[in-house]
Parts: structure tokens; sequence; C-alpha cells
């Protein structure tokens, strides 16, 4: 969980995100670094980052629930809480419809890969899954709200009282 903490930390604090003259979104996901120059627990963890995301995107949750270490599992308690979690997110976002960008960086013990995507009924909020591996173990796993691009002062990290 360590781990997911940090890789959290990183995209919360990108200071892009708190920019008021946010660039547009994308019309396509930027090219990733070639496979070339990640690390080899890097490139295992995008290649298995993007095939347990797309079931995932899918409604297909068994494969990457089976991945996930105790702690992981820990946080949705059961398989069929992991589905509802899943279920839920559908319906309150609706499905994905534009890829940003996808990366991988090395947090200590963990490869961590990471999904940053646009979803229906946000057009203006870029999400970030987080899919830390430990060897084939997912140890870390997580979603959060990496970019608004909106002009609302609270989505700028502004108090209210400015």
């Amino acid at each position: 969980m360590k781990g997911l903490t940090v890789a959290l930390a990183l995209l919360v604090l990108n200071p892009s995100a708190l920019a008021q003259n946010s660039p547009a979104v994308p019309a396509k996901p930027p090219v990733t670094a070639p496979a070339a120059t990640r690390t080899p627990a890097e490139q295992a963890a995008f290649t298995r980052g993007q095939a347990l995301m797309a079931e995932f995107l899918a409604l297909k949750v068994e494969r990457l629930w089976n991945t996930f270490s105790p702690d992981v599992k820990a946080q949705y308690g059961t398989l069929d809480g992991f589905t509802a979690f899943r279920k839920t997110g559908v319906e309150q976002y609706g499905k994905e419809t534009r890829l940003v960008r996808e990366r991988t960086f090395m947090q200590g013990g963990e490869a961590v890969y990471v999904r940053s995507s646009i979803y229906e009924k946000y057009p203006d909020q870029v999400w970030a899954f987080v899919m830390g591996f430990t060897g084939q173990k997912v140890t870390s796993f997580g979603v959060l709200l990496e970019d608004e691009r909106t002009n609302d002062p609270v989505a700028l990290g502004r108090s209210m009282a400015q």
C-alpha cells in the first residue's frame, strides 16, 4: 500500500493539474515511451496492466481480482465487493471515451502502471488507474482524479476563502 500512496501523491502533485490555464485534452493519446527505454519490470507491468485494464473496463474483473495480493483484496472484501465497485463506477462515470496516456515507473520494489483516461459522464476530468506489480501480484490498486480541466475554483486547488 505504501507504493500506491507514493504513486498517488506523484499524480496528485502534478503541477499542471493545478494550473489555471490547463492545456486542452489531446485528441489522441501521446506516444508512450518506447519499450526499449523501460526496465524489464516496467515493460512487464505495462503489458500486464494494459491487458488487465482492458478486462476491467469490459466489466470482467475476475482475472484482475485473482492477481491481487491479500492486502489489495482486503480493500474490497470479496470478489462480489470488487465487482460492485466496478459496476458502480460505470453507473456513475460511464464508459471510457478517451485514453489520455499510459506510463510506468518504478517505486521501490513495485513496477507501477498508470492509465489516465476520460469517461463519458465527466468529459472535463482525467482519471488515473494505478496498478502496482510486485512480481506477478498486483500489490497496489487505486483510482483517483488526476486532472480536472475546468475553471472551477475547487478544481484548481484554491480555497473558497480566496
